[in-house]
């Protein structure tokens, strides 16, 4: 029986050492329907945030205080379907709960990898962005994602004839310590 304890007890530790991370991955596709993962980019100037002003909601049961960096990943592609280039580019925009408004810069918004596109008329063009999260790289959204649920969407501005944007990947990835006061 002792030997048992001990082997319970030597499990425990080892589950609660100071270098146990966790990893919490977050499928931001998994919110939005199947339907609405495109969008169809009109002619002329079109300036955007997909899926929408409010962005969306990805809750969070608890505040992420153990969080000692992220990873922001999107994936997707532009079609172009008009007879001229395709221009323009394409932001993650991050904001908490609270913000409803992630165009806007202010209530705490941010903005981040930031890329430019030119795609051919009738060509199409894989778009691939990922931002990395600290407290020393990007801190904002870092603490955005640290505080608990937040909001999350993607600012598309585009000059065209016409054409889509289709998001394959969306994936919000948090690396943490729950035992850091553990030395």
């Amino acid at each position: 029986m002792p030997r048992i304890a001990f082997a319970l007890l030597l499990l425990l530790l080892t589950g609660c050492s100071a270098s146990t991370r966790y990893n919490f991955k977050f499928d931001i596709l998994s919110f939005i329907p199947q339907n609405q993962r495109s969008l169809n980019i009109p002619s002329g100037y079109y300036p955007t945030v997909y899926p929408n002003l409010e962005g969306q909601l990805v809750p969070l049961p608890i505040s992420l205080d153990i969080l000692e960096r992220g990873q922001i990943a999107i994936q997707g592609s532009l079609v172009n379907t008009g007879s001229i280039p395709m221009t323009g580019s394409y932001e993650i925009r991050l904001a908490p709960e609270s913000d409803t408004n992630l165009n806007d810069n202010s209530g705490g918004d941010v903005g981040l990898g930031r890329t430019s596109f030119d795609v051919a008329a009738g060509q199409s063009q894989s778009i691939a962005s990922s931002v990395n999260l600290s407290a020393t790289q990007n801190s904002a959204a870092f603490n955005i994602i640290k505080s608990g649920s937040f909001r999350i969407a993607i600012r598309v501005e585009v000059n065209s004839n016409g054409g889509r944007f289709n998001l394959t990947t969306a994936q919000v990835t948090v690396i943490g310590r729950p035992f850091a006061l553990i030395k």
